[in-house]
């Protein structure tokens, strides 16, 4: 093919590979969602930005690192000027393999974080205008970038208390819970009057052994945990974690001893009975809070678009899932019963 049909005629701009800006900085950032729609309403604008935010210092070749490339122009590819060697920019990302337009998929990326409560799958469908199984795995594969990246402990004082969320089936007895329902350990800097970074994690029970163990993964040693008196936290001296049991008695105290937890809690429970209406699966739980978690810790961003661009940025690191691996694992926990 001649490479003047294939490629566009001028050359990708190349400044010093030694100098690579982080690729969230190399995003534009809008202000709203009409300015997002002006900067990457196009699939070229789109390429152009996936670009700069892969190679922030410049294309460089991966087999004989050249510099010097052209861009095809009706392929998402990327072709060495040298030895001819073709690069993709979605290639070992989030958008892998992606078919659907790029301008669709930042639009999609955009409004998953661009509001503080979310969205579902039935409002991608209709703003975006995919079908929903399109939306569906693009919510889920977003997910699973999050689920699956490395998270800092948390430091300083902690506060620490369970919650639980999913409907009620009229089998739950105390802390027996139905087929319908779930713990979720909820974990929050405590910061003064401000809440500080948060991690959350969904656990099968109450026990020793399995809360115990949430809490050494997610806080670092030396940190203090403030818990109420459940025994299940006994342990965590051992660990190297400071302990500050705190028993609550009258239950309509617990919201003034753990303030930071309850917000937290009743955030997630307004989101998942507002922009879930109602509707959660105990399989997918882990990958739903890993969603609230990344928009709570950035719910002081001066603009709702950096999260978008902060998305972008944990995408290049992360190879997207298939749609195979999705449906396999939805019909496993179809199979255990947590749908």
């Amino acid at each position: 093919m001649d490479r003047e049909t294939a490629a566009s005629s001028a050359s990708l701009p190349v400044t010093s590979p030694s100098v690579l800006a982080p690729a969230a900085l190399a995003l534009p950032v809008p202000a709203n969602l009409v300015e997002f729609i002006s900067m990457y309403g196009t699939e070229d604008a789109c390429l152009d930005a996936l670009i700069a935010a892969r190679w922030p210092g410049g294309f460089v070749c991966r087999r004989c690192a050249q510099t010097k490339g052209w861009r095809h122009a009706n392929r998402r590819l990327i072709e060495c000027a040298a030895c001819g060697f073709q690069a993709s920019p979605t290639a070992g990302t989030l958008l892998h393999m992606a078919k659907l337009e790029l301008h669709k998929l930042f639009l999609l990326l955009y409004l998953l974080v661009a509001e503080k409560d979310g969205t579902n799958c039935k409002q991608l469908q209709r703003q975006v205008g995919v079908n929903y199984k399109t939306a569906r795995l693009w919510t889920l594969k977003f997910r699973d970038m999050l689920h699956g990246r490395e998270r800092d402990k948390l430091t300083g004082r902690v506060q620490i208390d369970e919650t639980i969320v999913g409907g009620n089936d009229g089998t739950s007895i105390g802390r027996r819970l139905g087929e319908r329902r779930n713990y979720v350990l909820v974990m929050v800097e405590d910061r003064g009057k401000s809440c500080g970074r948060l991690r959350l994690e969904a656990v099968d029970d109450a026990g020793k052994d399995m809360l115990q163990t949430v809490v050494e993964s997610r806080v670092q040693q030396g940190a203090t945990a403030h818990t109420d008196g459940l025994a299940s936290y006994n342990g965590l001296p051992e660990a190297g974690i400071k302990h500050r049991p705190e028993v609550i008695g009258d239950p309509k105290r617990a919201g003034k001893c753990f303030p930071k937890v309850h917000r937290v809690a009743s955030l997630l429970k307004r989101m998942i009975l507002g922009t879930l209406q109602g509707r959660i699966s105990r399989g997918w739980l882990p990958w739903l809070l890993a969603e609230f978690e990344f928009r709570f810790n950035r719910r002081g961003a001066g603009k709702r678009p950096l999260l978008f661009a902060r998305a972008i940025e944990f995408g290049l690191k992360a190879t997207g899932k298939t749609r195979r691996y999705f449906t396999e694992k939805g019909t496993m926990f179809h199979e255990m019963g947590l749908t």
